[in-house]
C-alpha cells in the first residue's frame, strides 16, 4: 500500500481571508451580549489541504482549518454545495473535514444553532 512518504501523493494548500466585519458584532461563544469586536488585530482565515493519489480515480482528502471557533452543519452543508456546483462529485462528506481552531477572538453570528444566534443577535452573513 501507499504510505505516507510515497511521492506519489499530490498535495495542495490553499487560504481563504473569513474575516468578515471588523467591528459591531458580537463575539463567537462568549455567551455575553456586550462582548462585541470594535477593530482588527489579525485576518482570520481558511486553510486547505488537499493530499490525492493521482489521476482521475485517484482517492483524495480536503482538510480546511478556520481561524474561528468551530465549523457547523450549516458550514459544512453551504461549503459542500459550492463544492458539488463546481466540481461534481470529486468532494463531498465523505472526503471533506471543516474544523475551527476554538478562537473566541473572532466574530459570532455564523451557527444555525439557537444558543448562538441568541448571543450573536441574529445571523450575520458577513461571518
Amino acid at each position: 500500500g501507499k504510505g505516507a512518504s510515497d511521492p506519489n501523493y499530490l498535495i495542495g494548500l490553499g487560504s481563504y481571508d473569513i474575516t468578515g466585519p471588523a467591528a459591531d458584532v458580537n463575539m463567537m461563544g462568549y455567551a455575553n451580549i456586550e462582548q462585541i469586536t470594535s477593530g482588527l488585530h489579525f485576518r482570520l482565515r481558511a486553510r486547505t489541504f488537499i493530499v490525492a493519489e493521482p489521476g482521475p480515480q485517484g482517492s483524495r482528502i480536503a482538510f480546511v482549518n478556520l481561524d474561528a471557533c468551530m465549523a457547523s452543519q450549516l458550514v459544512t452543508i453551504k461549503v459542500l454545495e459550492r463544492l458539488k456546483a463546481r466540481y461534481g462529485d470529486l468532494y463531498t462528506e465523505k472526503n471533506v473535514a471543516i474544523s475551527g481552531i476554538h478562537t473566541h477572538a473572532g466574530p459570532g453570528g455564523y451557527l444555525q444553532y439557537v444558543v448562538y444566534i441568541v448571543t450573536s443577535l441574529g445571523f450575520v452573513r458577513q461571518s
